[in-house]
């Protein structure tokens, strides 16, 4: 399994370019770059990047097709591909932070993210491009002009009917936040929906965001943790049954303005929800401890492996120099 490192969408091009060169050292698969409504444009923000390295992927997650046309997303795509020499990637979304701000709301996101996923397969493989969906269109597209190894096109799924739509088509999956207990059956729906494509799965990609909280202090890595607690699934139901009790799940879902609170201050105190509650969710969400807890989360890591995981992507947060320096020495030796 390989290993790539998500990193926090407010860092400058400049940063960008840093910690990816230090992650190409570090032996890491790609490098990613989140695209949130109020930071800076993530293509943009990898191209320094893209002229100054020589093997690391590069990847934008997550693009949806409300923000941006498909074939739009294309030419962001396959311009960024042309910088590295084929080594582009995007994680194609059915919606995410960008649909709250510009109020696009979220009706038929499957649909969304499927015709998004096959006007931008169409456009990166070469020649004419007509497309006449339900919901977008594209006629007389051509990028004859973008030559050489294709881009990675993945989709973002992590429940069942988009997991099967977006291995029917893209090139791999990127789920969020999904533990050893989710993990069975969602892999057996990605290899079911690629035979019944006529698919084969070593040619697949899937890859998971996974949140991590390692740090010398560990009272650090946890605060940390507990302020992102909100967005690992959005705490939805499907989390909530994979991690707790239903008692502790009501608790969480009557207190989700409290996680809310924590995420949108910074502060990591969670009223109303007890300790235990918010441990449980850490450490079956999470990569979270101190240093001497690196081989567990190695282990943790590997169940993903066995699982049938390709990538894991790894979500840095306030130190991300420590961090991809940590994972290049012991993680990525240990999970190859």
């Amino acid at each position: 399994m390989d290993i790539d490192i998500i990193l926090e969408p407010n860092l400058s091009p400049a940063q960008v370019l840093e910690l990816g060169q230090l992650a190409e050292k570090a032996g890491i698969r790609a490098i990613w770059v989140q695209n949130y409504a109020s930071s800076r444009d993530p293509f943009l923000s990898l191209a320094p990047l893209a002229l100054s390295s020589s093997r690391i992927r590069l990847g934008v997650v997550v693009i949806g097709p409300w923000e941006m046309h498909p074939l739009h997303m294309a030419n962001a795509l396959l311009t960024l591909n042309e910088m590295t020499d084929g080594r582009a990637c995007m994680v194609v979304g059915g919606g995410g932070e960008w649909n709250a701000v510009i109020a696009a709301g979220f009706e038929r996101r499957v649909g969304h993210e499927k015709e998004a996923l096959e006007i931008v397969k169409g456009a990166v493989a070469g020649g004419l491009v007509n497309y006449s969906g339900e919901l977008y269109k594209a006629w007389g597209y051509s990028s004859a002009w973008a030559t050489g190894t294709p881009p990675l096109v993945f989709g973002a799924a992590s429940q069942p009917q988009m997991l099967h739509m977006a291995a029917g088509i893209a090139d791999g999956l990127m789920m969020s936040d999904v533990n050893a207990a989710m993990m069975p059956e969602r892999i057996r729906i990605i290899h079911e929906a690629l035979a019944a494509a006529g698919r084969h799965k070593d040619e697949f990609r899937i890859s998971n965001f996974w949140a991590w909280h390692v740090n010398q202090d560990i009272e650090v890595a946890r605060r940390e943790a507990r302020r992102e607690l909100v967005i690992r699934g959005w705490l939805a139901e499907p989390w909530l049954q994979a991690t707790l009790s239903d008692a502790d799940a009501r608790v969480v879902q009557d207190n989700m303005e409290h996680f809310l609170k924590a995420y949108r201050e910074k502060t990591g105190f969670i009223d109303g929800v007890p300790d235990r509650i918010v441990d449980r969710l850490i450490d079956q969400l999470s990569c979270t401890g101190d240093l001497s807890s690196v081989d567990e989360q190695i282990d943790k890591l590997k169940v993903f492996a066995s699982g049938g995981f390709t990538e894991i992507a790894l979500r840095v947060h306030d130190d991300p120099y420590a961090s991809i320096q940590l994972i290049g020495e012991q993680v990525v030796p240990a999970v190859r």
